[in-house]
C-alpha cells in the first residue's frame, strides 16, 4: 500500500514538473468564426483565445488546428489530438468537459426574406427542407430531429467538410433548401466580413448551447486537463471584440 502511494505521488510530481516546464497541447476545431477561426496565431477566434489564456496561467501552451468538424471529432476521440474546441456534451458525450463553458451559442433557423415560415416546435419542421452540417448537435436539435430524419432527404440535407456555411447560404438562395440552422453570431460575422448586413430572416430560436473545450477520452490526462481548465476559467477576464 505504501509502495503504491509512493508510485502515485511520483507520477503526480512528474506531471507537475512537466507542466512547470510548459506542456503544449493540440486543440482542433472547424472554421466557425467568431468562435473558432483559423490556425493563424493572430486570428484563432474567441473560444480558442479564452481557452489558451486560461491554460497559459497553468503554464500549458496551446496549438490550434483547423479541420472539418466530423474529422476533428474522430481524431480527438481516437487520441490523435488532445482536445476539440466549440463542442457540447450532446455532440461528444464521451469526452472530458470542464465544469464551466467558454461561451453560449444561440442556434436559430434562417430563411429567405420572402418566406413566412416560423419555427414553433419540432412539428413545424415538417413544413421545410432543412440544411444542416454533419455531426453538429445544434443543442438538442440533433437528437430530437436531425438524427431521426437523417435519411429523409425531403426533410434534411446534410453537408460535410469545412467552411460549410457559405454553401448553405447558396443552397437557400437557389431554393434547394427552405431553411438552415446557424449560430446567430457566426452568421452575422460571415456577412459582416463581407461588409454587408445579414439579408436573411431569423425564423426562430432552435436552442441555446454551452460551448466548451473538450478533452480526448483516449488520453490519460483528459480528466486532469478538464479539471485544471475548470479551476482557471473563473480567474479569466478577457475583453473581446466578439462579446
Amino acid at each position: 500500500m505504501i509502495l503504491r502511494t509512493l508510485v502515485l505521488l511520483c507520477s503526480v510530481l512528474v506531471v507537475n514538473v512537466g507542466w512547470a516546464q510548459e506542456r503544449t497541447i493540440t486543440v482542433v476545431g472547424d472554421k466557425w468564426c467568431p468562435f473558432n477561426c483559423s490556425d493563424d496565431p493572430g486570428d484563432r477566434g474567441l473560444l480558442v483565445e479564452r481557452a489558451a489564456a486560461a491554460l497559459a496561467d497553468a503554464n500549458i501552451g496551446m496549438r490550434y488546428l483547423e479541420l472539418p468538424w466530423s474529422r476533428a471529432i474522430a481524431e480527438v476521440r481516437a487520441g490523435e489530438i488532445d482536445a476539440i474546441v466549440g463542442a457540447g456534451p450532446e455532440e461528444t458525450p464521451d469526452f472530458h468537459f470542464p465544469a464551466r463553458p467558454l461561451a453560449i451559442a444561440r442556434h436559430s433557423f434562417f430563411t429567405l426574406p420572402s418566406s413566412d415560415w416560423q419555427y414553433t416546435g419540432l412539428e413545424s419542421l415538417a413544413q421545410v427542407r432543412l440544411g444542416v452540417i454533419q455531426d453538429y448537435s445544434y443543442g438538442t436539435l440533433f437528437n430530437d430531429y436531425i438524427q431521426p430524419h437523417k435519411n429523409d432527404e425531403q426533410r434534411i440535407v446534410v453537408l460535410r467538410g469545412n467552411d460549410v456555411l457559405p454553401r448553405l447560404i447558396e443552397m437557400l438562395r437557389l431554393g434547394r433548401i427552405d431553411a438552415f440552422v446557424a449560430e446567430e453570431r457566426v452568421l452575422a460575422y460571415h456577412f459582416s466580413s463581407k461588409s454587408m448586413p445579414n439579408p436573411l430572416r431569423n425564423a426562430g430560436l432552435a436552442s441555446e448551447e454551452n460551448l466548451y473545450i473538450a478533452f480526448s477520452p483516449a488520453l490519460g490526462d483528459g480528466v486532469t486537463l478538464a479539471s485544471l481548465l475548470s479551476q482557471q476559467l473563473p480567474q479569466l477576464s478577457i475583453t473581446s471584440q466578439y462579446d
